[in-house]
């Protein structure tokens, strides 16, 4: 019996543990499969958020926006003048049959909801939440910018945000205000950036990182095209790094048009940085650092790249690898340069031969044209019936090259969209404006002078702004200096490098607004803004020129 129950006891151990392990694998000690974003943000995002075991998930609701107008009354809706009075008649009436209001009669109309905003619950409006925008409201893939304001962003929602934001196909802007970046978040964030290939507005106001590494944004391979940092309190530290990031002598960013800096901690040692930037970036067209302690040597080394600047020793050397690929000489000649030169220089023997050349070759021209002229007018003496009856053979000429280019640029018109018939594709061939191609900056005409070589400043950049810091009279020289310089090339037809700036703001400074150089720059610069519409005359003034003129 003893042996029986030992072997009954053995089975119901195994057994009990083989039902223990098997229930085990059914409860789940599994981790669950991993998610694949689909592209809707919301669902991606409320799924992720509950993977992680977040208790609170900040709702995902659509970006509020000022209401639009309300419409005008309808007239058809209007009432006459003896509909009203018998109306109002009438509730008299009714008023005096009731002894005893049931309730009190408003005295005056409801006042209507507000046009120019929308209210919402004091609790819910400090809730965290997250604002998305979309393209088109009945489709939930087709987020286009994401707002985050006011509530800290950690590593939890990082990681969401790394799988959420890389599926929405058109995202194309991200602002994350005050949020509480940390330099990890931040540097993960930079990783995700990249990843998003639509992304081209990032907004990162009011983060103050401690390591200030928001050069990651806008490396060599960037695709960002707008970028605000304002009160970050960036310091001199992060605006070299910045600046670094925007060009070196060997590498460049190609496609930030835009840079905020407003509102940080930048001094002239990193303002000089950022200006350094300036030297080999030909992509960045506004750049403001207002508000900040920039000083004169600040403005004046903006005003040097502005106009012209010495190459350093590694730039030298840059510069010769590039035109040795390019097999251009090594040093050409400024416009300015050439002007001087042919003034104090004389026209050399071999310019005067071809000169005399060139007006002999003229000469015998136009004495041969003389007489083929004199023959056909006796030859056509008397034919006059003939050329009317006959079709002229310059415009069958004409015809047929119409003809021709309109063949064989038929196919063109119809790729660029021109319009269909022989002649569209030939007209609109020879009507689009040659785009100008941005050229590296170290292939731009150079000038050596006293041993230095020197190039043409920045001439993309045509937006900037560095009001409401310490800049004196030394530095608004400086920029006048510069603004000078590019209206010069202007003049002389030289817009390989741009075409210069067109609004500068310098208010707010350490000078007085009706200072003279102040002033002179804002003469300069009003005729180059391109939203600048002269004044009208008035009838006295153009009589008074034109008593002058006469």
């Amino acid at each position: 019996m003893g042996k029986k129950l030992e072997r009954v006891m053995k089975g119901d151990r195994s057994a009990t543990s083989a039902t223990s392990h098997d229930t085990s694998d059914v409860d789940g000690t599994k981790s669950p499969e991993p998610y694949s974003c689909t592209g809707d943000f919301e669902a991606d995002y409320t799924e992720l958020c509950n993977r992680a075991g977040l208790m609170e998930i900040p709702k995902v609701v659509p970006r509020p926006h000022r209401p639009g107008p309300p419409p005008p009354p309808d007239p058809k809706c209007a009432t006459p003048m003896s509909q009203r009075e018998s109306c109002k008649s009438a509730r008299s009436t009714r008023m005096e049959k009731v002894e005893e209001p049931t309730s009190p009669v408003p005295s005056e109309q409801e006042e209507p909801p507000p046009t120019t905003y929308t209210t919402s619950d004091k609790f819910d409006y400090f809730r965290p939440k997250v604002q998305v925008e979309l393209e088109k409201p009945e489709d939930k893939k087709s987020m286009t910018e994401v707002y985050i304001r006011g509530w800290k962003v950690d590593q939890k929602y990082i990681d969401i945000f790394k799988q959420c934001f890389p599926a929405a196909d058109k995202l194309h802007t991200i602002d994350f205000w005050n949020v509480g970046l940390t330099d990890n978040t931040l540097a993960q964030f930079a990783a995700v950036a990249s990843q998003c290939l639509n992304l081209r507005t990032v907004k990162l106001d009011g983060n103050p990182v401690p390591g200030e590494g928001f050069h990651q944004l806008i490396g060599e391979d960037s695709m960002i095209v707008s970028m605000s940092l304002r009160s970050c309190k960036i310091t001199d530290k992060g605006a070299e790094l910045i600046g670094k990031a925007l060009s070196t002598a060997k590498t460049r960013n190609q496609s930030l048009c835009a840079l905020n800096l407003n509102s940080n901690l930048i001094t002239d040692a990193g303002a000089c940085h950022i200006a350094n930037g300036l030297r080999m970036n030909r992509t960045l067209l506004v750049l403001s650092i207002a508000n900040n302690a920039i000083g004169d040597d600040a403005a004046k080394k903006f005003g040097e790249v502005l106009s012209r600047f010495s190459l350093t020793h590694e730039e030298v050397v840059e510069r010769r690898k590039v035109l040795s690929e390019k097999g251009a000489p090594d040093i050409r000649r400024s416009p300015i340069s050439r002007r001087a030169e042919s003034r104090d220089r004389p026209g050399s023997q071999s310019s005067r031969s071809q000169l005399d050349k060139s007006m002999a070759k003229s000469g015998r021209a136009s004495s041969k044209a003389k007489k083929d002229k004199k023959e056909d007018d006796k030859k056509g003496k008397g034919k006059d019936d003939k050329w009317k009856k006959e079709p002229q053979r310059g415009a069958s000429k004409v015809v047929s090259l119409a003809e021709t280019l309109g063949k064989a640029t038929k196919g063109k018109g119809r790729q660029s969209g021109g319009k269909k018939g022989q002649g569209a594709g030939s007209i609109t061939e020879a009507e689009t404006p040659d785009i100008p191609e941005i050229i590296n900056p170290l292939l731009e005409e150079a000038e050596r002078v006293d041993g230095e070589l020197l190039i043409p400043g920045n001439r993309a950049l045509i937006n900037l702004n560095i009001s409401r810091n310490r800049i004196g009279e030394a530095g608004l020289k400086a920029l006048l200096k510069g603004i000078q310089y590019q209206i010069t090339l202007t003049t002389l037809g030289s817009r390989s490098g741009g075409t210069g700036l067109m609004r500068l703001s310098v208010q707010k400074n350490n000078f007085s607004p009706s200072h003279e150089l102040y002033l002179k720059v804002q003469e300069l610069m009003m005729t180059r803004d391109p939203l600048y519409k002269p004044p009208s005359k008035t009838p006295d003034d153009e009589s008074t020129s034109q008593a002058t003129g006469s």
